[in-house]
């Protein structure tokens, strides 16, 4: 089952439009809702018996009817696990997927779900790559694997409590969104399956995307 959310249904009889759309083009339609954001505008919520839905052609189509709706969020969307596999897969070369994957959660929920599944990647990769030989406390374990692990990113810049990235494929140009969130999860994932590393915590301090000349992120730790 997927919950969709679509925006700009303001005007009266929205919700019917869209229903009536989504019935014409074949989507099985379990139920639809109308709701009020914490702004005051319209939203109406969608229930498909589905496991994903194609979110760029559905964007297509409802653009069909007006330019006002769009599509807010999808909840529930397999198609989100599934991404989440290929980025296991591809690593280090995921910067589409986290893309993607960004894209199939609503403003709210995007940050949390980039930071989750960059600490699920970050996890696998240190199991996969680093968990072998002796294990290393900070700030050594900072210098001779995190540090080599972030620079499938880009160039990493490091002191003892704070990683700098000057750009990495994870900002918001243009169209893309800001997906930093993905590395501040891979940061803390990776620390935290470490045996040593594990009372780490990890928080953005700057980003190059609000006009900071680098995308920084503060490490504490107890020695």
């Amino acid at each position: 089952m997927l919950t969709i959310t679509i925006s700009g249904a303001d005007k009266s009889g929205a919700m019917a439009r869209i229903s009536t759309l989504l019935m014409r083009k074949g989507y099985p339609l379990k139920g639809q809702q109308l709701m009020e954001s914490q702004a005051g505008a319209k939203l109406v919520k969608i229930s498909l018996e589905a496991a994903q839905v194609d979110r760029v052609k559905l964007a297509q189509e409802l653009s069909s009817l007006s330019s006002d709706y769009k599509v807010v969020e999808v909840e529930g969307d397999q198609a989100a696990a599934a991404l989440l596999k290929e980025m296991t897969a591809r690593f280090p070369d995921v910067a589409a997927q986290v893309q993607a994957y960004a894209a199939a959660f609503g403003v709210q929920n995007r940050n949390p779900e980039l930071f989750e599944a960059g600490r699920k990647l970050g996890a696998f990769h240190f199991e996969k790559d680093w968990s072998f030989g002796t294990p290393l406390k900070m700030p050594v374990a900072l210098r001779r694997s995190l540090v080599p692990a972030l620079e499938n990113f880009g160039r990493v810049e490091a002191t003892d409590s704070l990683l700098m990235l000057a750009d990495t494929p994870f900002l918001g140009r243009g169209k893309q969104i800001n997906c930093c969130g993905f590395v501040t999860g891979f940061i803390q994932g990776f620390l935290d399956a470490g045996p040593l590393t594990a009372n780490t915590l990890v928080h953005k301090a700057a980003c190059r995307d609000k006009g900071d000349l680098h995308c920084a992120y503060a490490l504490k730790y107890v020695l």
